[in-house]
């Protein structure tokens, strides 16, 4: 498989690119935003063309939050826009388009684990940008896969969001101050190696249509604040907030754990956080 890589540098798009590399059937082909901007149409448009890929991975988004809050117009370029644009791109040359979504597609209403099937609501403008996206991405090229993904964490941490929770944990416990972390929000962090482990067997067998792709179990960020640190034995001053006490701009589900009626969900959550904490910082005491 030829496999065009879109967002190569970002946190999925690093650990798909350092998994897949030397698998032997595949011809992986990681791109930035150097070589093509997705809001760019003629950019993308060449680039495939001149590759041929099989299959055109967008793992390309613009999901900072509180941002999308306050630039939906951006939030929607970059997300529906670019979808577009990668969708027909990866169309005229006969590619898949291999699309990543959200659990922020949900409203959280539900309080058991989101279906493929499940309808889609939105509580932000991040969720409502991703939900245009994928409708966009499946009018554009009707050969298509839309992975749904939920929490991620990975080694090469979120530019746009300056890390990942992970990380953010363990320098809040080194500095010595005090932290909050919501209590009353359940999902299913995601370490983003897991998702690039399971995906390229999915793809070897030809999976289309829509799929979730997130950790076994359900956590709330306490909680799983609360893990990292034991896994290394720090004991910070971490207490429980609410989503209402915590504030801020954007409302955000309350409960996004994502299931599958497609395929098994991937390794534990607490699995993929402790092969995060081995592979970034050594093993575990």
């Amino acid at each position: 498989m030829r496999i065009l890589l879109l967002g190569a540098n970002g946190q999925l798009g690093s650990d798909i690119a350092r998994l897949w590399q030397g698998q032997p059937d595949v011809d992986l082909i990681p791109a930035t935003r150097a070589d093509a901007d997705v809001t760019d149409f003629a950019a993308v448009q060449t680039l495939v063309a001149r590759t041929e890929p099989d299959l055109v991975l967008n793992t390309t988004a613009f999901h900072n939050l509180p941002l999308c809050e306050n630039d939906p117009a951006t939030a929607m370029t970059v997300n529906v826009v670019g979808g577009w644009n990668v969708a027909t791109a990866a169309r005229e040359v006969g590619a898949t388009i291999v699309q990543f979504s959200t659990d922020y597609v949900f409203d959280g209403n539900k309080r058991s684990p989101y279906l493929e099937s499940d309808p889609r609501a939105a509580l932000n403008i991040y969720g409502a940008a991703k939900i245009a996206t994928e409708d966009t991405v499946r009018i554009a090229n009707p050969d298509h896969l839309i992975v749904r993904v939920s929490g991620l964490y990975g080694l090469a941490g979120s530019a746009g969001k300056g890390g990942n929770f992970v990380e953010t944990m363990l320098r809040l416990a080194r500095e010595g101050q005090p932290i909050r972390v919501v209590a009353d929000q359940i999902t299913a962090p995601t370490n983003t190696a897991e998702i690039a482990s399971a995906l390229l067997p999915l793809l070897r067998d030809g999976l289309r249509g829509t799929v979730h792709l997130a950790a076994d179990g359900e956590t709330s960020w306490y909680e799983f604040a609360r893990a990292i640190f034991a896994l290394r034995r720090l004991t910070p001053d971490c207490q429980p907030t609410t989503t209402a006490e915590f504030g801020g701009p954007v409302r955000r589900p309350l409960y996004s754990v994502l299931g599958s009626e497609r395929i098994p969900r991937l390794p534990h959550w607490r699995d993929g956080l402790e092969r995060y904490l081995r592979e970034k910082h050594g093993p575990l005491s």
